[in-house]
């Protein structure tokens, strides 16, 4: 008689199909811990594998390599995340205490034995295991060696951090899929699974493009600086182009469409909140990319499918927890690979401080703060013109401040008249102040830290304009 030995931390799905290995194939079940509990209460009669002589604490290689061989014709495993483990430890004895050797032994001497035992890591592959020829066995044991390495990996990288080391940093991660081709047509390009990932569906028959991906992640990016409120963030060729706040969702989708109307064509528009019939009405009428929002409304849904192209994204991972799951930024050059925290910045009360004779107001204050978390998802130089929780111009890529302003001053034109005028770095040149008073800025707010910063005060007390420096420096490139 066969047998099949299961181990898993998901049991999704897995009941039914070792009931099916069971009554319709003649396999004994073997399993252990509490996958072994939990099998035995749902009604399945299940050996445990001590009684075969082995037990956590007797193996070796070479036993482990025959004892699998000898004993078992499909094995069934996959482990407990490593993050789940950390979260519920910072202890490294507990840490290493929750890794399950004996299991991986077992997956390890099963997957180095496929032509005689079949191996299964995923839950998407248990049905195809019922019928297999040697290169389907062949294609499942390098799953599961892409699985240990990926695990083993994900281990030495935690021990790492536990030990305060940094020494290497692991990027072996598991393809999702390929694109059909990357930022050009002539560009291969795929998906790989990082370390954290936001959760998210496609509510109709298509697929993201690489371009896609850039844009969405940048446009949620930027309305989880606004998770409790009604926001609306655009994007356009990985840069944002128009960002609103409201009193409710459509009012922030339309301040923040009346932003740059040309850039929300094609366009990828994220919503903070619910998208209702009123916005998707409006969504309908014009063609963009991509839009995601925490949910839509059935009517809304209905609308946006049948009058329109748009690939519609509803994100399932709460805004508040998105901005945890941006870890580091990594990118490879030929001069070696470059790794560096995300930019998580936050204004710091005691960093944060009024430099000029004329004090901004409450108001002001408000809308400085807004500005600010937008620029810092700008490219550099950047310079963001707003008003009224309303961006008014947004100018980046360029190569000195001063034109930036000046950009922005021109596109912003007569609206820049008390609005508030925020950059990326400090500004050291008098030249950026006589801009922004061209425009009748009201407030400045802006790093500071130049050897300048005097000149710089002096010009904004010469126009009555208030400054605030935060003492954070947002350089994005």
């Amino acid at each position: 008689m066969k047998k099949v030995y299961v181990s898993v931390y998901n049991y999704e799905e897995i009941a039914d199909y070792i009931k099916v290995l069971n009554e319709k194939f003649n396999y004994e079940i073997v399993s252990s811990g509490a996958t072994l509990e939990y099998l035995v209460k749902k009604g399945l009669n299940v050996i445990d594998i001590s009684e075969l002589g082995i037990s956590d604490g007797f193996y070796t290689r070479t036993f482990m390599e025959n004892f699998v061989h000898k004993n078992f014709d499909m094995v069934i495993i996959n482990f407990r995340p490593v993050e789940d483990i950390v979260e519920k430890t910072d202890d490294i004895r507990q840490f290493m205490e929750s890794i399950n050797i004996l299991d991986f032994s077992i997956l390890r001497a099963a997957a180095k034995d496929f032509q005689d035992t079949i191996v299964v890591t995923e839950v998407s592959d248990f049905y195809k295991t019922i019928y297999v020829n040697s290169y389907d066995k062949q294609k499942l044991a390098l799953k599961a060696f892409q699985y240990m390495a990926d695990y083993d990996e994900a281990i030495a990288e935690k021990i790492g951090v536990y030990s305060g080391e940094d020494e290497r940093k692991l990027l072996n991660m598991a393809k999702i899929y390929e694109f059909k081709y990357g930022a050009n047509p002539h560009q291969k390009a795929s998906m790989y699974k990082p370390e954290k990932m936001a959760d998210y569906r496609l509510l109709n028959d298509t697929q993201l493009s690489y371009n896609d991906i850039l844009n969405l992640s940048l446009a949620v990016n930027l309305i989880s600086e606004f998770y409790d409120v009604s926001a609306v963030a655009i994007v356009k060729h990985n840069l944002p182009c128009g960002m609103a706040l409201g009193r409710n969702i459509f009012e922030a989708y339309t301040k923040a469409f009346d932003c740059d109307p040309f850039a929300a064509f094609s366009g990828t528009i994220a919503f903070s909140q619910n998208v209702d019939f009123e916005v998707a009405k409006h969504l309908g009428s014009m063609p963009v990319k991509v839009v995601v929002a925490p949910y839509f409304e059935e009517d809304a849904l209905e609308y946006l499918k049948k009058h329109s192209d748009i690939k519609i994204v509803r994100l399932m991972t709460e805004l508040k927890n998105f901005r945890k799951m941006i870890i580091d930024e990594i990118k490879l050059t030929p001069f070696g690979a470059l790794v560096q925290e995300s930019n998580k910045s936050e204004l710091d009360k005691d960093l944060f401080k009024v430099v000029t004779k004329v004090k901004p107001t409450a108001e002001q204050l408000e809308d400085a703060i807004f500005a600010w978390k937008i620029v810092k998802h700008a490219r550099t130089n950047s310079a963001l013109v707003a008003k009224d929780f309303k961006t008014l111009a947004i100018t980046q890529g360029h190569t000195n401040l001063v034109s930036a302003i000046e950009q922005a001053m021109d596109v912003s034109c007569e609206n820049s008249k008390d609005a508030i005028l925020a950059v990326d770095e400090a500004i050291q040149a008098g030249e950026c102040i006589n801009a922004a008073a061209q425009g009748r800025i009201s407030l400045i707010i802006q790093p500071g830290g130049s050897i300048r910063d005097k000149e710089v005060i002096a010009a904004a007390d010469k126009y009555n304009i208030s400054m605030v420096f935060t003492g954070i420096r947002n350089l994005t490139f």
